[in-house]
């Protein structure tokens, strides 16, 4: 699935494409656009793409339904749907609709978390091979179950919360069966108006002969065994709030915390390295009351630099070893979206569903692009890159443009 996007942020979770074929640079409502069709309701998650179909999630009726649908990535026609009728009214706000996971698949099947409504698996022809419960007791003030489904070998890896209950869990692939619960007490709320919590969704890694999985946490940069669920080693320096994805490189991790919380630097631990790695392995962290402006949508590591785009549509360029600011321009506006880098460029879309082309250089802004769509349009999902076509979801449309 090298040219496909199969999960949240692509094939490996780090919304990268380094050999990717063709995309194309420029487009607009008009130029470059394969298809448009209408959507049935706002939300912020982010398409998946495999075989040719492309999945989504929504909710309908103040998310008591919680749907899963299914396209034809040649001409956007709508193949199959499934709702689940929830029922209930949960906790949330109205920046966050019920739809905030984005769908993954393992080429054969498609799971959807609809936090406490359920984890559900369907065949790519939309035949339900199981569902099960991750919890009911998922609520928070801004909207539980944001982070995706993440698939390691064969099993679905969970981070589910936030609120007053945090937990990740795996479930086998086939069958529903959990593997195993690891609960998370110190990230819980102990209300549901608490500004806490995290909803990021895990990055897998392979470091050296150990596999981990790394999330940002309220306080800590954490990383678990994806076999087991048992903590392997953590990091101290984060806030109560957390929704970026750790940026990884094979050297160096790096965590932006959101909320004015500050980044951290991380040397990587070796394989056998374990506990509370704060003292001997972080080798930065922001200081100051409030170090950033917000962070929501996660930004790029490149070499020995990253990229980010701020929530209030601020570009910033910094060293990994460091921490250092390079530069920072104004680019766009509010912006809740991940960046991705897609060959060598960079592609990151603002909340009009404007999307900038840029040259990563850590000198200054090199922005080669800006690609708008139709007016009054908004958006807080991300792009996805599949076989030289780009799809945008907005809260009214769902885009395709190649070249």
């Amino acid at each position: 699935m090298a040219n496909e996007w199969p999960a949240w942020r692509g094939p490996n979770g780090d919304g990268k494409l380094i050999d990717a074929e063709s995309y194309p640079q420029e487009w607009s409502s008009d130029k470059n656009r394969k298809w448009r069709i209408d959507l049935p309701s706002p939300g912020n998650s982010s398409p998946i793409v495999v075989g040719g179909k492309l999945f989504l999630t929504t909710a309908e009726n103040e998310g008591q339904i919680r749907t899963l649908l299914c396209y034809d990535t040649k001409d956007g026609k709508l193949l199959w749907q499934r709702a689940v009728d929830y029922g209930k009214k949960d906790k949330t706000h109205k920046t966050n609709p019920f739809s905030a996971a984005s769908p993954t698949s393992d080429g054969e099947h498609v799971y959807a978390w609809h936090g406490n409504a359920g984890l559900y698996a369907y065949d790519l022809d939309g035949n339900k091979v199981w569902t099960v419960s991750a919890g009911k007791d998922y609520a928070h003030i801004w909207g539980p179950n944001a982070a995706s489904p993440v698939i390691h070998g064969d099993a679905i890896i969970l981070h589910a919360g936030p609120g007053l209950a945090a937990r990740i869990l795996a479930l086998d692939l086939k069958t529903g069966k959990m593997l195993w619960k690891k609960e998370l007490p110190e990230s819980a709320s102990e209300k549901v108006g608490q500004f806490k919590g995290s909803w990021a969704t895990p990055l897998l890694i392979q470091n050296g002969n150990r596999s981990e999985i790394l999330l940002g946490l309220p306080g800590f940069l954490t990383s678990f065994d994806p076999g087991t669920g048992e903590e392997l080693w953590r990091c101290s320096g984060l806030t109560s709030l957390a929704y970026t994805n750790v940026l990884a490189g094979p050297e160096h991790l790096v965590y932006l915390s959101g909320f004015g919380g500050p980044g951290i630097g991380v040397r990587l631990p070796a394989p056998d390295e374990t506990g509370d790695i704060t003292d001997s392995h972080q080798t930065w962290a922001e200081k100051g009351k409030k170090p950033n402006r917000q962070r929501i949508g996660s930004g790029q590591m490149i070499g020995d630099h990253i990229y980010q785009l701020d929530e209030p549509g601020i570009m910033v360029c910094l060293e990994v070893a460091t921490g250092k600011k390079l530069w920072e321009e104004r680019m766009s506006r509010k912006s809740w979206s991940s960046m991705n880098q897609i060959g060598d460029k960079l592609y990151v879309n603002d909340d009009t569903g404007t999307t900038f082309v840029i040259q990563p250089d850590p000198s200054g802004l090199q922005l080669l692009h800006k690609n708008s769509i139709d007016p009054n349009q908004h958006t807080n999902s991300s792009l996805a890159f599949a076989n030289g076509v780009i799809y945008q979801r907005t809260d009214s449309y769902l885009y395709a443009f190649e070249k």
